[in-house]
């Protein structure tokens, strides 16, 4: 028999990268690259979740 040892998964939720930014705002660090990192995964998230609304356009619902 082998040893299993599980896969490191890390999974940073959504609500922990915002308090990392703000953290970083609160430091006066806007502009640097962690907290361009951190704002483009958060864009990127936003983006994934909520693609009909971004294909959608101005078009008004009905």
């Amino acid at each position: 028999m082998g040893i299993v040892v599980p896969f490191p998964r890390k999974q940073v939720l959504d609500d922990e990268l915002a308090i990392q930014l703000w953290e970083l705002v609160m430091a006066g660090e806007i502009g640097t690259p962690e907290y361009r990192r951190l704002d483009a995964e958060i864009r990127r998230r936003r983006e994934s979740r909520e693609p009909a609304v971004a294909s959608a356009g101005a078009r008004p619902w009905r």
